[in-house]
């Protein structure tokens, strides 16, 4: 049968498709080769946009069906899901609790178990991470030889590292546990810069206290900051002396301040109407198309820079994407991490790389490109952002374009030979030079742990066999 990412463009062809419904089920799998043959890999939400959702000739379980989410434990502040579960539904069930999870990212429809063991983005407050994993704490997973083991940082924080990131090399991992943490209002506002504004005030701008997200437009020379922060302690101060029951531990009696409809014009703009206006935009004749896209490139600027809010809920920031979206609605991304050392010049460089290109092809991203400001975050073995604090280059486009490969070979190119640092399933293109380059002493001892978990190579599928060169 066929099975296709959330945006259609990647497919892949398993002998076997079997929708998980008991853990039991998940053994039967792994430890019957013959009846359900290799590889064997786990299916969440399907919006990665590289082939790590290869199973050709094998067998996929759709793990979505294992989406129990248990009442959070506000004694340890964690949350014990099942891997299928959702993470709107997960960060929503918190916000009722008065709690919230420590990164709210954007795909709501991401699942427990890809947010484990897939890489994933978000502007990170100060001391905190941006990426899901990093707040993972443990995980229950059935190995190759069908074993059903528990993992976590406290008794085994290696390979808690390990298997965060991992991609689904090392188990099928059924049940998740996130930290959590009692729920806090936010700030949000917008604010416009020049490109050189924006390098010029960088310092300024990583100094803020704020979680940052930046919407790039080169082609009108605009970069619009998203600032996110927590509201001020003296403000939760002047709330708690009101709360009636005295129940202030789990922060439920903010909930009446919150406010969602900043988020929920983003989102409808960036989940539906943008898509849209990009496809729409791409549809239109040559004379006419950089006209409507210099056009939408500044309503997006007048929409954002609108968006301001001072006790925003946090977890209205996840959007649920509809599971079979329209095609004019659906769009696809990229990604590279660059240590922020440098990386003024690097953004200089990228402004310029996407002109000339566009010169030389007549082709553009039809969508804004993003990025964010990641800290240094060592919690999984094969993260992007070790070592140092990191900002993200990501060009958007409209899904079904396909000018879009063939541009992703050379800004893959450019972002290597500029430091950057890729997402193996987040990043199309990759050739095995690009992740030996960037991981290669990484990838050397994953590699040996893998072989002891799973010699035989029972979740080893055909895209990460190559990019990584495993045997």
């Amino acid at each position: 049968m066929d099975v296709r990412n959330w945006g259609g463009e990647l497919l892949t062809r398993p002998v076997k498709y079997k929708q998980v419904t008991r853990v039991d089920e998940i053994v039967e799998v792994v430890t019957d080769p013959d009846q359900y043959p290799s590889p064997v890999r786990a299916l969440g939400s399907r919006h990665s946009t590289t082939d790590c959702i290869d199973a050709d000739n094998g067998t996929v379980l759709d793990m979505r069906r294992l989406d129990c989410i248990k009442d959070p434990d506000e004694r340890n502040m964690t949350i014990t899901v099942g891997s299928g579960a959702r993470y709107y539904d997960i960060s929503h069930k918190l916000q009722a609790h008065g709690l919230m999870l420590h990164v709210n990212t954007e795909i709501g429809n991401l699942t427990a178990g890809a947010a484990v063991v897939g890489q994933t983005k978000d502007s990170a407050f100060p001391d905190e991470h941006g990426q899901v994993s990093s707040y993972v704490v443990s995980v229950r997973m059935i190995t190759a030889d069908g074993q059903d083991v528990s993992v976590h940082e406290d008794t085994d924080p290696e390979l808690m590292r390990l298997v965060r990131g991992s991609f689904g090399l090392l188990g099928i991992v059924y049940e998740v546990t996130f930290k959590i943490a009692p729920l806090r209002l936010m700030r949000l506002y917008h604010k416009v810069y020049t490109l050189d504004e924006f390098i010029d005030g960088l310092d300024e701008i990583r100094s803020s206290g704020c979680a940052v997200m930046y919407y790039m437009m080169p082609f009108c020379n605009r970069i619009i900051v998203e600032f996110r922060s927590y509201i001020p302690d003296k403000w939760l101060d002047e709330v708690e002396d009101h709360c009636m029951d005295g129940d202030c531990v789990n922060n439920k009696h903010l909930l009446p301040y919150g406010s969602d409809w900043q988020f929920a014009v983003r989102n409808m703009s960036w989940a539906k109407v943008t898509p849209l206006v990009g496809r729409l935009v791409q549809m239109a004749p040559c004379p006419l198309r950089n006209a409507l896209y210099m056009a939408s490139d500044y309503l997006a600027l007048c929409v954002l820079s609108t968006l301001a809010g001072y006790h925003i809920l946090p977890a209205e920031q996840t959007i649920l994407y509809n599971d079979k979206p329209f095609k004019a609605t659906q769009y696809t991304f990229s990604i590279f991490s660059f240590p922020v050392a440098g990386f003024s010049q690097v953004l200089r460089d990228y402004f310029a790389f996407l002109q000339t290109y566009h010169k030389r092809t007549g082709w553009r991203c039809s969508l804004v490109n993003v990025g964010y400001r990641l800290f240094e975050d060592n919690k999984s073995f094969l993260s992007y952002s070790a070592g140092s604090e990191c900002m993200t280059l990501d060009p958007v486009s409209s899904g079904g374009d396909d000018n879009w490969y063939p541009f992703l070979k050379d800004y893959n190119q450019f972002c290597l030979d500029n430091g950057g640092k890729p997402l193996m399933n987040q990043t199309p293109c990759l050739t095995p030079e690009i992740t030996r380059s960037c991981f290669g002493p990484q990838l050397d001892h994953f590699d040996i742990r893998r072989r002891q978990m799973d010699p035989d190579g029972r979740f080893l599928n055909g895209y990460f066999r190559r990019l990584f060169e495993f045997q």
